[in-house]
């Protein structure tokens, strides 16, 4: 037992040094001593607790101690090596906002079907939508999955049969009607992010890509441009991540309209006229006019700039993306084409921007005959 300075007795694994403070130590699992310090009595037994908690159910080789939160962490690790930044990034979201509250202390083999829903139905009355809800089931169904093939359980306790459509119904991001496309482009002539928007509007890139983009990327002569990368904005690291595109499909080549040339110019007009400008952002195309590129921005300007002085319903980066697909589905382009514009891995996401238009187009001709169908 170890003690105070005053002589109290503090607990094993705890004593007080000259100095004040409070140090917490054990051995663990693999003989090795580890230790701390702590202004707070209480910091220091709670982190010895926990530790020595972490290390009796976090060994995989005894999987029957193994919590929920042990195998995220090993599982998560494990992960980094064949997904995506931004895909480790959404697991670990969810995880820790969903799972880890409901089931995170508890037993790995203890985890049973109600388990998991109660995950869910937690989730719904929380208020999430249908989309975020069976997400959370994919990721719960995947991490239980890989913990079945490596023998931690003995089956999967999240059922892919268990309903998700039990949240709040899908948020709908229409693409901006001809009228409002029209306000909006109105609205943003002179604005600093006025190239950005317009260049959406062209091209369907995603907010990544666009910002990923590169001069290298950009042929002139055959009026086109390979998307070869996305770039997104880590807060929790306060850095850049730039990586492949979002699938295989992703990467693909754009042809690019008279409009689109136009502003690719006069954006590299703008970038000569920064005096001092990053070395790491030298050879992006949108870059702001302190000379680095900007993602949290656009969103800014969109809401607060131009939505609420217009009057203009939220309008988001992907809803430009959303626009610039309708427009050509309404100008008859074939799906296949599309789909390869916009990057889509299969013909299903696409065909929406068809059925969509498909809608308008019967009730503009139902309208057309309006007078005749109300005769008797």
């Amino acid at each position: 037992m170890g003690k105070a300075l005053n002589g109290k007795e503090l607990g094993k694994g705890l004593t007080q040094e000259k100095s004040s403070l409070y140090v917490a130590r054990f051995v663990d699992r693999f003989g090795k001593r580890q230790s701390k310090r702590f202004k707070k009595l209480q910091e220091a037994k709670q982190w010895l607790a926990d530790s020595i908690y972490f290390d009796e159910h976090s060994n995989p080789l005894f999987p029957q101690y193994m919590t929920v939160d042990s195998w995220f962490e090993y599982w998560i690790e494990m992960k980094k090596t064949s997904v995506r930044p931004g895909t480790i990034d959404t697991y670990t979201s969810h995880y820790r906002c969903s799972i880890k509250p409901v089931i995170g202390d508890m037993k790995i083999a203890d985890i049973k079907p109600l388990h998991c829903q109660l995950i869910l139905n937690k989730m719904a009355e929380a208020g999430y939508h249908n989309g975020t809800i069976k997400h959370v089931r994919i990721v719960m169904h995947i991490m239980f999955e890989d913990a079945k093939d490596n023998d931690i359980i003995m089956s999967n306790p999240m059922k892919k049969s268990f309903k998700c459509e039990i949240g709040k119904p899908k948020k709908v991001r229409d693409a901006l009607t001809e009228q409002e496309q029209k306000i909006f482009l109105n609205a943003i002539i002179g604005h600093r992010f006025e190239t950005q928007f317009r260049f959406v509007l062209q091209t369907g890139l995603r907010v990544g890509e666009l910002i990923g983009l590169k001069w290298e990327d950009i042929d002139f002569k055959n009026k086109c441009l390979t998307v070869k990368r996305t770039m997104s904005y880590n807060h929790a690291t306060g850095d850049w991540r730039v990586g492949p595109p979002k699938s295989q499909s992703g990467r693909r080549t754009i042809p690019l309209t008279d409009e689109a040339i136009r502003l690719l110019k006069e954006q590299q007009n703008k970038n000569n006229q920064i005096k001092v400008l990053p070395i790491e952002y030298a050879e992006n195309v949108f870059i702001d006019s302190d000379g680095v590129v900007k993602q949290g921005a656009y969103y800014a300007a969109l809401d607060k700039c131009i939505c609420r002085k217009t009057g203009l319903r939220h309008i988001s980066m992907h809803i430009l993306r959303h626009t610039f697909a309708t427009r050509c589905a309404m100008g008859g382009m074939p799906p296949k084409t599309l789909q390869t514009i916009l990057g889509h891995s299969t013909i299903s996401v696409t065909m929406d921007f068809y059925v969509h238009t498909s809608r308008d187009e019967v009730a503009k001709e139902l309208d057309k005959v309006s007078s005749l169908l109300n005769a008797i």
